[in-house]
């Protein structure tokens, strides 16, 4: 909390804005919503009441994963596991990340994804999200490929232009004064990453790690596992192919041959290609795995 201080006081520089762990790098949703946590608690003096907040946090997110669950048909069993992770437990309510509140967002953004009703709304919220961590992104292309199938190239244009228009709708003050300063800092795909917050890549050693040719091959891995993905394994969830799914896009709702995109297949789509994103990320701290 201590980065959004100097939004408070009325710092617009990205450049400018830094607490104890280093400067800003997360997009303006987090400033805003962080922001009124510093606000409720005192300017963060108030660790207990912030721990109350993420308690309802997490218990609003138990409640949409476990209605996830119970959309997979994931046995009893497993929801269990779920409830009791000491992980969780730490993260929420000991560690305060703002992964939390990015996840509630992401989570309704898939339940609204399952339905035909709410389908619209869909990049909104992933797009709310994105605006707290940049993580969220990682289920993007997922998203991107349902809305093809459900409706074509109308339906993914608008979800599109719905996510930009929202990321600038929430950094404008930030934008109209150091349009530059916000995007390189909030949006900064070029930042060299630490060492020591990786789990997944620290058995390649710091040298390899920081080396400019493993990013690349991290990039194109992602790439890779993204396109076998939406070419080959994705359409066969509905029983198609690449190329049907891309002629039906262009065709009148009158005119297509494809069902809406089941929940099953809602569900594997954007959770493999938040995995996908999850492995070949560089650093990831413990609270993405879990």
């Amino acid at each position: 909390m201590q980065e959004v201080a100097g939004v408070i006081a009325g710092e617009r520089n990205y450049t400018k804005l830094r607490g104890a762990t280093g400067p800003l790098v997360y997009p303006a949703g987090f400033v805003w919503i962080f922001g009124l946590l510093w606000q409720a608690t005192d300017g963060g003096q108030d660790i207990r009441l912030a721990q109350y907040v993420f308690l309802g946090i997490y218990v609003a997110t138990q409640v949409l994963l476990l209605a996830i669950y119970q959309k997979a048909r994931v046995p009893p069993v497993l929801a269990g596991l779920l409830v009791l992770s000491r992980r969780l437990h730490s993260i929420y309510v000991l560690r305060l990340f703002n992964d939390c509140v990015a996840m509630v967002f992401a989570y309704i953004a898939v339940l609204a994804m399952c339905d035909r009703r709410w389908m619209r709304w869909s990049g909104l919220l992933l797009s709310a999200g994105i605006a707290v961590k940049m993580n969220v992104v990682l289920m993007l292309p997922g998203a991107a490929f349902l809305w093809w199938r459900a409706g074509g190239w109308r339906l993914t244009l608008a979800q599109a232009a719905a996510v930009v228009a929202s990321q600038v709708a929430v950094a404008v003050p930030f934008l109209y004064e150091y349009p530059v300063e916000y995007v390189t800092r909030a949006f900064d795909l070029g930042r060299q990453f630490d060492f020591t917050w990786t789990v997944n890549w620290r058995f390649v050693g710091l040298s390899v790690f920081e080396s400019p040719q493993w990013a690349l091959a991290l990039v194109a891995t992602h790439a890779a596992l993204l396109a076998t993905l939406g070419l080959i394994l994705w359409p066969r969830l509905s029983g198609s192919t690449a190329w049907t799914i891309v002629k039906n896009g262009f065709l009148s709702k009158q005119l297509r041959t494809q069902a809406m995109p089941g929940t099953e297949e809602v569900l594997s789509v954007m959770f493999s290609a938040n995995f996908v994103g999850v492995v070949c990320a560089r650093s990831l701290h413990y609270q993405f795995y879990a």
